[in-house]
């Protein structure tokens, strides 16, 4: 439009003089007022303002005489002057337009961003300079908009797409390109269904883009990063209409969820080993009341049968069968942490030397046991019996895994689990630990065999190798102790359990104590026996008698403390359940202890340890035995507190 008004000015300009005054393309301003944009006409030096049109006279807020008083550049910024006259004389003088991008300066102050072309026009004998304003307020602005809407389409978390209704992609956003690991010119033109798994991309032609056609869609998808890897998306796609309410393009926004599957994932698997842990646990802890019941028994009758009888042998028999069966239960018990440890500062570096040589025996010369222990490790705080099984059971699982040798190696070292390590793991407190892993270069393990590993009596082995404990054993003895334990296994590529106890910055170390031997008899202590279980409470009073004992007996608290009323001066010792109906064996000791603080307490239990450390049973010094326990054991422990309390 702007040559041919340009155009029809020079023509009808052929028609004046050779002398033909500049001033007279006033003539033309009927002309000029028809264009929708400004015009300004000046003088060939660009120093005097000829004529303008209506809009640029509206555009400005000046009348025509106003501006005509005012000098050419005057009327703009112009940023860099010299840069700009020297691209304005050099066109002029070609005869050629000029195009700039400038700031208008309007009547009153007003600033308005315009675009200014320059053309020069011979008219007669002179050139006259026709400069067309284009007022660029609402493009500047819609510029800023897209530049801001852009930044912002950038910046958004979500992966953003828009692709066509044949599922060609248009556009695509960084964290879109981050997600797929592709780079966006890679992307761009291609179908979307490229990057769903073959079933997703099925159900997108099929379920996906129909229902998004419709109003919408929303849904959890498996699709492929740029390098074949599999990721789980949360997509929610919409359609854009046009006037007529045709769906022209769709948008897409996805999450990557694969991190949140894997949690829920290990939730669940949580909540399930808990639930096990939880019934394994009840029955074990049944079968420990009874167990304690039968060994006991075995052990009296033993005691009042001569070697020489055939009975004794095959009380023995059944002694071996019942020993077997409390392994079997603490096991079970160790795994839902329903065992009472007695956790100390140990050095596990100094634990695993001390099992290496038995280790190295265990293995067989076939596999090559390899040990690498950090020097500056910490100490941690645990059972020192139940680690030296967690290692012992590792290092069988481990020697089962190659059959026809290999490397065996057993490091520790010192980490510290920050806050994104909890974010994979949440279960897991940010802190130092101590980690303990333990590595065999044998056959692996699948992925579906690697989250049933620590299930009770699950096992790969043959029938009547193995019975599916050893695992699960170590499971719960690390999660009694506070600890974490994860397996990296890959078939044929070998297997590593990492286990991690929270460290303890403790000098002190602990040394095994050296027990001699110890006399298996009472001198007539009087005993006060609170259990609620009739079998374990016979059986542990029969024992008590047996080895020089009196008793007094209390099936439950309650009824203890009405004995004690009566004979608190004649009691020694109160051997007492902790867990038990109406009163616990923690409520009644402190009510004894109001009155008789000195008075010596032995607890016994077989019960759930998380019940017992919420309510506050297991503090330091306390004594206590586990159950199932045999009469030899019970003799020992009560000897020694009786010794130490001469002492």
């Amino acid at each position: 439009m702007i040559d041919g008004i340009l155009n029809g000015i020079a023509e009808k300009s052929h028609l004046l003089s050779n002398t033909g005054d500049i001033a007279s393309i006033e003539n033309y301003q009927s002309l000029l007022d028809v264009y929708p944009e400004g015009v300004l006409i000046v003088d060939h030096d660009a120093s005097k303002v000829i004529s303008a049109n209506r809009f640029l006279l509206s555009l400005s807020g000046y009348d025509l005489e106003e501006l005509k008083s005012k000098k050419f550049l005057d009327l703009f910024v112009i940023p860099n002057i010299h840069d700009f006259l020297d691209q304005f004389t050099e066109h002029k003088n070609k005869g050629e337009k000029s195009v700039f991008e400038l700031l208008f300066k309007g009547k009153g102050n007003r600033i308005i961003p315009v675009k200014l072309i320059v053309r020069p026009i011979p008219f007669g004998q002179n050139t006259a300079l026709f400069c067309f304003v284009s007022d660029l307020t609402d493009y500047k602005r819609l510029e800023v908009e897209r530049n801001m809407l852009s930044h912002a389409l950038k910046q958004v978390n979500e992966g953003l797409s828009v692709f066509d209704i044949n599922g060609k992609i248009l556009f695509v956003n960084e964290a879109f390109l981050d997600t797929f690991g592709y780079k966006r010119e890679e992307i761009l033109g291609t179908s979307i269904e490229n990057l769903y798994s073959p079933v997703s991309g099925y159900d997108f032609q099929l379920h996906i883009l129909p229902a998004t056609l419709k109003g919408g869609w929303n849904g959890e998808l498996k699709v492929k990063r740029n390098d074949g890897k599999e990721i789980m998306i949360f997509l929610s796609t919409s359609p854009v209409k046009d006037e007529e309410g045709q769906p022209v393009v769709i948008v897409g926004v996805m999450s990557d969820i694969t991190l949140r599957k894997q949690l829920e994932e290990q939730l669940r698997h949580s909540q399930k080993m808990e639930a096990i842990g939880q019934l394994a646990g009840g029955i074990a802890h049944d079968f420990n009341n009874l167990l304690t019941v039968i060994e006991g028994y075995i052990d009296l009758l033993q005691n009042k049968i001569k070697h020489q009888d055939s009975t004794f042998n095959y009380l023995t028999q059944i002694k071996k069968a019942t020993d077997r069966a409390v392994s079997l239960t603490r096991q079970l018990l160790a795994f839902s942490r329903r065992q009472i440890l007695q956790p100390k500062i140990l050095d596990i570096n100094q634990s695993i030397k001390d099992l290496t040589v038995m280790l190295q025996r265990l293995i067989g010369e076939h596999i090559e046991l390899v040990t690498m222990l950090d020097a500056d490790i910490w100490q941690i705080k645990a059972d020192p019996n139940q680690i030296e099984q967690v290692i012992m059971n590792l290092v069988v699982n481990a020697r089962d895994a190659m059959p026809d040798g290999g490397t065996l190696i057993i490091e520790t070292r010192q980490v510290q689990l920050d806050s994104s390590y909890k974010r994979l793991h949440p279960d897991v407190e940010p802190g130092a630990y101590v980690q303990l892993s333990i590595t065999d270069t044998g056959v692996g393990m699948s992925g579906e065999v690697r989250r049933r590993i620590f299930e009770p009596f699950f096992t790969t082995k043959e029938k009547g190798k193995g019975t599916g404990l050893g695992l699960a054993t170590v499971y719960g003895i690390v999660k009694q102790s506070n600890g974490h334990i994860f397996v990296y296994s890959e078939v044929d590529k070998g297997t590593t359990f990492k286990i991690y106890f929270p460290a303890v910055r403790s000098q002190k170390s602990f040394t095994r104590r050296e027990c001699g031997e110890t006399k298996s008899r009472g001198s007539g202590q009087r005993i006060l026996v609170v259990e609620d279980e009739y079998l374990v409470r016979e059986l542990i009073c029969d024992t008590l008698q047996t080895l020089g004992y009196k008793i007094f007996e209390a099936s439950n608290g309650d009824q203890a403390l009405k004995i004690y009323k009566k004979h608190k001066d004649e009691i020694d010792l109160v051997l007492t359940d902790l867990i038990m109906p109406v009163m616990n064996g923690k409520k009644l000791i402190e009510i004894i202890s109001r009155d008789n603080p000195e008075l010596q307490v032995l607890f016994m239990s077989g019960y759930d340890d998380s019940a017992i450390s919420k309510h506050g049973m297991l503090e330091s010094g306390i004594n206590y035995i586990q159950k199932p326990f045999s009469p030899r054991i019970l003799a020992n422990k009560l000897q020694e507190i009786f010794e130490n309390q001469v002492l």
